[in-house]
């Protein structure tokens, strides 16, 4: 019997003449173009470092503003209450209404000014001012105190390293006998290093005065020049 042959040109499933699979993926028996990976998945840094940009120049005018506004002067202080000093019997009261007569234009600095603490009762009698036309202040106040020359020397060598002075020196004045100083160092606010200087003389004991006697005092304030 003879076998059946199908007509030509008829597709048979079987393979191609060529050699390729009928069904095959492509024509001609070429490969289909690869796919693209897909784009990797995440959080964006863009906004984040946009941000950040932003709080950056935000700080930056604050940092800026800072620079260019000057801090506001400290105002002078007038009133307080008594305050105890350590190592002395004497109580401290600002000085700042009995140096008026020597603050003018801001000078000494408001810093410097509320550094100056005396004994309480203590009174003003004479103030002078030292510049003799010189750029540098230079003035003082003279005071009286019924307290002795021993007490009010202990009293400025504690009270003024209480204010903030830098003591450099304590004991008898080089120029006037008998009397007593204590020396200080302090910076202003004026870009200035001040010195306060409490000369103390000798107790006396006046007719009509205090029994215990009356001291004479006096404090001044100097403005310490570049060069010095």
């Amino acid at each position: 019997m003879t076998l059946y042959e199908p007509p030509a040109g008829t597709v048979t499933n079987g393979p191609a003449a060529n050699g390729s699979a009928a069904n095959g993926p492509g024509t001609n028996g070429s490969a289909p173009e690869p796919r693209r990976p897909p784009k990797p998945g995440g959080i964006s840094m863009r906004p984040a470092m946009v941000v950040l940009g932003i709080a950056v120049l935000i700080l930056g005018a604050f940092v800026l503003l800072g620079i260019a506004s000057p801090p506001p002067p400290t105002p002078v202080r007038h009133t307080g209450s008594a305050s105890a000093v350590p190592g002395s019997t004497l109580k401290a009261e600002a000085a700042a209404g009995l140096l008026a007569p020597i603050v003018q234009a801001g000078d000494p600095p408001a810093n410097i000014v509320n550094a100056v603490f005396v004994p309480v009762g203590s009174t003003r009698i004479s103030h002078q001012n030292n510049s003799g036309g010189l750029s540098e202040y230079d003035a003082q106040v003279q005071f009286r105190s019924n307290a002795s020359q021993a007490e009010l020397l202990t009293f400025f060598a504690s009270d003024m390293k209480l204010q903030g002075w830098q003591v450099f020196d304590r004991g008898p004045a080089a120029n006037e006998a008998n009397t007593f100083e204590v020396l200080g160092k302090l910076a202003g606010t004026d870009g200035y290093y001040w010195e306060m200087g409490a000369s103390i003389a000798p107790t006396t004991f006046p007719a009509g005065g205090p029994a215990q006697g009356q001291t004479d005092f006096t404090v001044r304030l100097f403005q310490v020049g570049d060069e010095q």
